[in-house]
């Protein structure tokens, strides 16, 4: 790759985490506001897409050492995260944080899915559907021990949040060790936002912690 090439990888890689952890820092201490909620969770899909696509390009050039065209991006991938993660990232992930991953890419992928999300169900006025962003955000909780949840919310958002703080470890990860990309990115100041090792992050323990803190 050439060096501009480089740079630009390397500058998309720190946007995406700006999105991320820079939004969550400054969104998290307010999250009873839905539109806060929504917003963060848009600043978590855009940080996610972009890294995801870095790493398919990184894997794309180690490969075929060539670059992906932008028409071949854009048909190959989309917009729908949960699809890119299973088609292209999953076998990155442990088994056992499947489901958790899974669920949390599932919810955001509709979240900002044009036809279907947020942005443009409720201006439909021509028939009785509605988008409520609070119902979509406790779909997290299906399937875990949520008894006697005092907040669903407010537990929900914070169960997505390190769900997806995991994700976002597990893919910078990849990066930095060079596990994609053969060297040629070397993104900076990931210190400053990935504090905790994705092998630190115990997805299990971590949601328990969670659930046991917001029942009544």
């Amino acid at each position: 790759m050439k060096t501009i090439q480089k740079l630009k990888l390397n500058n998309e890689v720190i946007d995406g985490l700006c999105s991320f952890f820079k939004g969550a820092d400054l969104l998290i201490s307010n999250d009873k506001e839905i539109a806060t909620i929504y917003a963060y969770l848009l600043l978590q899909a855009t940080g996610i897409e972009r890294l995801q696509k870095i790493i398919y390009i990184l894997d794309y050039y180690d490969k075929n050492g060539t670059e992906i065209t932008d028409k071949e991006l854009k048909t190959q991938l989309g917009h729908g995260i949960l699809q890119i993660h299973q088609q292209f990232l999953s076998t990155y992930f442990d088994s056992k944080e499947y489901k958790y991953i899974e669920k949390a890419l599932e919810i955001l992928t509709k979240i900002v899915n044009v036809k279907d999300g947020y942005r443009y169900a409720n201006f439909n006025l021509h028939n009785n559907e509605t988008f409520n962003i609070h119902s979509h955000i406790c779909k997290i909780l299906d399937g875990l021990n949520s008894d006697d949840i005092n907040d669903p919310v407010k537990t929900s958002w914070h169960v997505i949040n390190i769900i997806l703080t995991k994700y976002i470890s597990i893919l910078v990860n990849l990066i930095w060790h060079n596990k994609v990309g053969n060297s040629e990115v070397k993104p900076i100041c990931l210190q400053d936002y990935v504090t905790k090792g994705w092998q630190e992050i115990n997805l299990e323990s971590e949601i328990k912690s969670i659930l046991d803190k917001s029942r009544v």
